[in-house]
């Protein structure tokens, strides 16, 4: 009888069945409904898992602009203002801009771009302009997967944009523009469309800098294959367009648009980093006021970071630079790139996931050889997404227990799904991917 179901109702089921908990949580406060709705959604995708050729893109983008938006109107109806970026920091930064004075933030060029725009359409608040500034992105990030062409890809498509551990983050951060751009910027290249790639993804450098990553290691794969024309046009296209955006506000206001880079450089390990998993079992990192702050490592080990965190890097740049290595593969591993950034990060934020799972969900698509491997990496992802869940903001009974716990299984499964990316990208020349 299941099998008759379609997969889009059991997808839109699941998600419903996931919004009601979540009206429930915060009519209630009892986390349970967080779990619950998790599992209802886990069903839904399970089934569509199975059902997963009858899927088809146009349902499955109709879905991902509908889940944040009924995330939205549940929010809106219990009158929960959730974080304060979205409702405080980007509304004064958005109408600081619009007034005619750059704000010193500590975010690029581009999310303050975004921030005025949403103030703009907000009429001044950008509490709910955020929420639905995102939604197209969601919508693209979903494209974008499905857009690989990949024989496995719809249903890892459906997984990125609809798994609901995730949408606090859509709603209440930003970090959606940066994924999706990501997303479509590797499957630009995919399509060896280099001038285009490297203009969306000198667009996502400018939201945040994680995307130029990808756009590096393309063009170490192409120099490396003699292609220096291609090379050239996509480093020009990307770099262009950031610095095109960059000039006028630079000769306008040069320090407050630096400080998005110097004020971050100057942060040490926090407690929600991976580091700080190594170095609180000697004593080295302890959670201060909040697990946000600083963890009060020593200087060597934020050394030791940044040195470990280029030095992932430089490897997936090699290994992409490799003789003979296709552009299939080249694709994943910069898409590994600033996966393997943000995990190997000092100073890690929860938010982080939406790139991360634009990231994986476009290695899986490119690199799943059978359903059975698909319907792990899949539930590996959506593991690591539920654990980050209740790391931040939500919290499990305990907290000063759990949310290590769950930082470690965050930790434990990004990195793992990272490396097997990267390693199975690395294989023998020619048939790795």
């Amino acid at each position: 009888m299941l099998a008759r179901v379609d997969p889009h109702v059991s997808l839109a089921a699941g998600s419903l069945g996931a919004v009601a908990c979540e009206l429930a949580h915060r009519e209630q406060g009892s986390t349970a409904w967080l779990l619950v709705g998790l599992v209802l959604a886990a069903l839904g995708l399970v089934h569509a898992w199975r059902e997963q050729d009858r899927l088809r893109l146009g349902p499955l983008l109709a879905l991902a602009a509908a889940l944040p938006l009924a995330w939205l109107a549940v929010h809106l109806a219990v009158d929960y203002s959730g974080d304060i970026d979205a409702s405080v920091v980007y509304r004064w930064q958005g109408n600081g801009l619009l007034r005619g004075d750059y704000p010193r933030s500590e975010y690029p060029l581009g999310a303050v771009l975004l921030f005025a725009f949403e103030a703009w359409i907000g009429g001044g608040s950008t509490r709910s302009a955020n929420a639905l500034a995102m939604v197209p992105f969601n919508v693209a990030l979903v494209g974008a997967v499905w857009m690989t062409r990949a024989r496995l890809a719809p249903w890892l498509a459906a997984l990125v944009g609809l798994w609901p551990a995730n949408a606090f983050y859509w709603e209440f951060k930003y970090d959606l523009a940066p994924a999706a751009l990501l997303a479509v910027g590797l499957v630009l290249a995919l399509r060896e469309r280099w001038t285009l790639a490297g203009v969306v993804l000198g667009v996502g450098t400018l939201v945040k800098w994680t995307p130029s990553l990808a756009a590096v290691v393309l063009v170490v794969w192409l120099l490396a294959n003699r292609r220096v024309r291609d090379a050239v046009t996509h480093a020009l296209a990307a770099a262009g367009t950031v610095a095109l955006v960059h000039l006028p506000f630079l000769v306008w206001s040069p320090s407050e648009v630096a400080a998005a880079y110097t004020r971050q450089s100057g942060r040490s390990i926090t407690p929600e980093s991976l580091w700080y998993l190594a170095l609180r079992p000697l004593d080295l990192a302890h959670v201060g006021r909040h697990i946000s702050f600083s963890a009060g490592a020593p200087r060597w080990a934020n050394v030791a970071a940044v040195a470990f965190q280029g030095a992932a890097f430089v490897a997936l740049a090699v290994a992409a630079a490799r003789p003979g290595r296709s552009l299939r593969a080249a694709t994943v591993l910069a898409a590994c790139a600033p996966a393997a950034f943000l995990l190997t990060n000092r100073i890690f934020s929860p938010q982080f996931v939406v790139v991360l799972f634009a990231a994986w969900g476009t290695c899986a698509a490119l690199l799943v050889r059978s359903r059975r491997e698909q319907l792990a990496v899949g539930a590996a992802m959506a593991a690591a997404a539920a654990a980050n869940a209740f790391v931040y903001p939500n919290a499990l009974p305990h907290y000063d227990v759990t949310w290590l716990a769950c930082s470690a299984v965050l930790f434990g499964l990004g990195v793992s799904l990272t490396v097997w990316f990267a390693a199975r990208a690395s294989g023998r020349p020619g048939v790795e991917a």
